[in-house]
């Protein structure tokens, strides 16, 4: 343990010592200040996507897509790149952006509460999401007609609430339906 600790003195100064890595724009004398060239500027060009990237509207960027709209479900078969891109589009589509509305908990509690005939319900992440779990029945289509059907709002609506995604899941499958784009839905198998 005592010949660690030299060891990571020297790395930490190796580290800090360092102009030329992505740390060269901080002034490490200031406190927790930027060094003026590294701050935006307001005229500065947006940032591009990256590679791969799904915009589904002006201002929101999607990591890829895993699979088509077509056929929504990620098999436990299929690549592990495949299962990753699925696990990070069901995170984006989960994620808040600056221009979504606040979250609601009390309303999405209530739709929620509409909802319990379909399955158990739950409220997640202060009103962002609205979860409905069942023995069996969850498929990509349950969340968005379960919503048409029994609570009378829309997807819109919603949205205009602050739920960015309405989840079902079962012993075999969740489905994640995005509030943002009716086409937008991703299953797994568990």
């Amino acid at each position: 343990m005592k010949r660690l600790l030299p060891a990571a003195a020297a790395l930490s100064c190796l580290v800090a010592c360092d102009k030329s890595g992505p740390l060269a724009g901080f002034d490490a004398a200031a406190t927790w200040a930027v060094a003026p060239s590294a701050q935006p500027s307001a005229s500065a060009a947006p940032t591009p996507a990256p590679a791969g990237a799904t915009t589904h509207d002006a201002r929101r960027v999607m990591p890829p897509r895993p699979v088509p709209t077509s056929s929504p479900t990620v098999t436990v078969t299929m690549p592990v790149d495949v299962q990753l891109k699925a696990i990070q589009y069901m995170a984006a589509m989960q994620a808040p952006q600056p221009d979504d509305a606040p979250a609601d908990p009390k309303y999405a509690q209530q739709i929620a509460n509409q909802l319990r005939g379909v399955g158990r319900t739950d409220v997640i992440s202060s009103g962002r999401r609205i979860d409905i779990t069942m023995s069996k029945g969850c498929d990509a289509t349950l969340p968005k007609e379960a919503i048409a059907r029994r609570t009378g709002a829309s997807l819109p609506v919603l949205l205009a609430h602050g739920v960015l995604v309405v989840r079902c899941a079962d012993r075999e499958l969740q489905c994640l339906q995005s509030t943002r784009d009716a086409s937008d839905v991703l299953c797994t198998h568990k």
